[in-house]
Formats: structure tokens, sequence, C-alpha cells
């Protein structure tokens, strides 16, 4: 009877030596926490897009830069915060580097991978591998309409570009609006989705194009477009030249005596250094970068101090962007709570939050929201002229 008593109570204390033992194993039983989390980030810092890269990577880093300053992102799997690592990679504005980048990022791990342009070679390796990809200045409609699960883009698409444009132009009143306009489409595959849907959407809008021509990227002479154009009496030149094609087209018009009363150079003339590059000849032409210093979000006072500080000019209009992209993946893998892709993406998928680009949230990988800017160099100055609440300058029409 003893030996009984003595055994149960020695089983009965050893369960409860069990249980308390279980209560400590999920502190003791947390995985290590590696040193930093790595996001990937692919820019161009050779070829045409190079004059993007170097901004967007200040973008990208200025953002890991102050979320590391309070130790980092906390992850619930590791039950500490945790620094995040950029690991840089150059695309070359080459989209077989762009895809060879990609795979790269697969390999060394990469939590996210956050990009601009030639990321949108890339959509078929993310969704491969399960890596969440983050992408700015990817504004392919078509490219977010095939369904990929790990492939998000916070930019306006080329649709919200034309609506912009349009929206903008409509505040014209109607004795004066321009009614006739003019097409030049570089021979590009994202260029001829941004006509095509300017060509269905004019219509609506009471707009002609009473002249459309199209030529390669790098053309010297741009005589015949812009005789055509003149021929055809277009009051407005609607472009997306890269820079050194947009001075010929500016050099060539003052030269053939071509006067339109509006110049739309989307990309050309969204790059900050476009009076350097052009001159008298470039004030008052248009444009429609992802982002605009005076944006009035939270945060972007506060980023355009640093900037400022940091490299003695105003912020870049790249910067935002890829600020913001930053912000997306941190608060996704926070959301998560792990460093598990699938997880990430999720994540990000139902991500609804607000930052220096305004509120992200996504569906079918297409952000809902893209603020529709639009500038217009005035005086040497890039002014935004849309969204109409929030512009620092009316759009002036026609050119003086």
């Amino acid at each position: 009877m003893m030996k009984r008593r003595l055994l149960i109570t020695t089983v009965g204390m050893c369960l409860i030596l069990m249980l308390a033992m279980l209560a400590f194993v999920p502190a003791y039983a947390k995985p290590a926490a590696p040193k930093t989390i790595k996001i990937g980030i692919m820019v161009s810092f050779t070829g045409p897009d190079a004059m993007i890269g170097k901004p967007a990577k200040d973008g990208y880093e200025m953002a890991v830069e102050k979320i590391n300053k309070d130790g980092g992102v906390y992850v619930k799997e590791y039950g500490k915060k945790i620094p995040l690592e950029l690991l840089i990679m150059d695309m070359e504005t080459n989209p077989e580097k762009a895809v060879a980048r990609a795979e790269a990022l697969n390999q060394q791990n990469a939590s996210v991978v956050c990009g601009t342009t030639l990321m949108s070679a890339t959509s078929d390796i993310f969704e491969k591998n399960k890596l969440p990809a983050i992408t700015s200045l990817v504004t392919t409609v078509g490219l977010f309409e095939r369904g990929f699960k790990y492939y998000f883009g916070i930019s306006k698409m080329n649709d919200g570009i034309v609506d912009a444009i349009f929206a903008a132009f409509a505040k014209i009143p109607k004795g004066q609006r321009p009614t006739k306009w003019a097409i030049w489409q570089e021979q590009t595959d994202w260029i001829a989705e941004l006509f095509d849907l300017a060509r269905q959407k004019a219509p609506a809008q009471g707009v002609t194009f009473v002249s459309d021509s199209k030529y390669p990227m790098i053309t010297q002479d741009m005589g015949p477009l812009i005789l055509a154009a003149k021929k055809a009496g277009a009051e407005v030149i609607f472009s997306a030249p890269v820079p050194p094609d947009a001075i010929t087209m500016l050099k060539q018009m003052k030269e053939l005596g071509y006067h339109p009363k509006a110049i739309i150079m989307i990309r050309g003339s969204d790059d900050p250094a476009w009076v350097k590059m052009t001159g008298p000849m470039g004030d008052y032409v248009i444009g429609a970068p992802d982002w605009h210093p005076a944006l009035n979000y939270p945060g972007v006072k506060e980023l355009n101090a640093a900037y400022k500080a940091k490299f003695g000019m105003d912020t870049h209009i790249v910067v935002g962007n890829a600020y913001a992209s930053i912000q997306i993946a941190a608060a996704a893998i926070e959301k998560a709570g792990t460093l598990d892709r699938t997880k990430i993406r999720d994540a990000i998928a139902d991500i609804d939050m607000m930052t220096v680009y305004g509120p992200i949230k996504f569906t079918k990988g297409r952000r809902v929201y893209a603020p529709p800017v639009m500038i217009q160099w005035q005086k040497g100055i890039m002014e935004m002229v849309w969204p109409d609440n929030m512009k620092t300058k009316a759009m002036i029409y026609p050119m003086p």
C-alpha cells in the first residue's frame, strides 16, 4: 500500500514538474533571430534609367535608416525588433540583367524586394520563387491583369496617367479648351499601351488626335512628326520621350516654327534636371511624375527636411515612392509576425495604411488609388498643377 502511494505521489510530482517545464517551453522554443531582415532593392545606375537609380536608392536608404534608428521591425516569431538590411542590385537598364538580379535576390534569401522600372520584366521570377515584390514606376495595366499573387505596384498606372491629363485639361473653360491633339509615340510596349488608352478615352473628353505619329527611341530627326502635327493644326502635343528625344523635339520645333498651345512630355520632363538640360525652351512643358514633394501626406514634410539636410537640395520626385515601398514592406513584415514569404505576401495584399505616398491598399496587386500627379515647369520650377486640391500652382494654358 505504501509503495502504491509512493508511486502515485512520484507520478503526480513528475506530472506537475512536466507541466511547469512546459509552461516555459514557448519562451525557450523561439527560433534564433537573424541578425537582419534582408530587403532586396532593384534599381539602375547605368543606362537610360540611371537618372532615377541614385535618388531612388537614397529614398530606400533613408526609410531603412529611420526604421533602424528605432531598432528595426518587430517580428513576433522572434519576440524582438530586427534591423533591416538592403541588398542593392543594379539592373543596368537591361531586362535580362533585371531577371538575373531577381534570381540573385531569391538566392540571397531576401524577404521582400522593392524596385523601379525594369522590375516589369521580372514579374514571373517573383511569382515562381514566391518572393513578394513591391514595385514603383511600373505603369503597365496589362501586367497587373495577369493574376500575379506576389507582385504589387504602388504607382499610378497608364490609365491613371491618361485620366489625370484629361482631368487637368478639363478644368480649362470650354471655349478655350483644346480639342485638337497630336500623339508622338515612342515604339516601346508600355508607351504603346499608354497611347492606346489615350485613344480610347479621348472621344469622351471631346479630344481628337488630328495627328498620330510613331518613332524609335533616340531619333535624330523629329521633323516628320513636327510637320505633321503643325499641318494638322494640333494645339496640344502628347508625348512620353526619354530626355535626349525630348530635347531634340523642342529644338526642332523651334527651328520649324511650331508653337503649340501645350506640350506634354511625361518621363522626359519628370526629371528635376530638366531645366539644366533644356534651358528656357523647357519652360511650360507638362509632365506626370509618380510623386511630388508638395503632396500633403503624413511624413512628407519631415522627409523633405531630412533630404534637404542630407543632400542640400529639394527632394527628388522618385524618393517618395521608394521611401513608401520600405514603409509598406516593414508594416507587412510586422503584421505577418514572421519572415515567411507567403505570410508576408498575404500581409501586403491585405495592407491598408498611410505612407508618404498617400493611402496604400491593393486589389489584385494593383494599388486602389494613386495620386494623379501632374507637373508643369514654370520659371524653372517643377510646380504641381494636379491634383487640384494639392496643386502648388495653376496650370498655365496656353503657353506664352
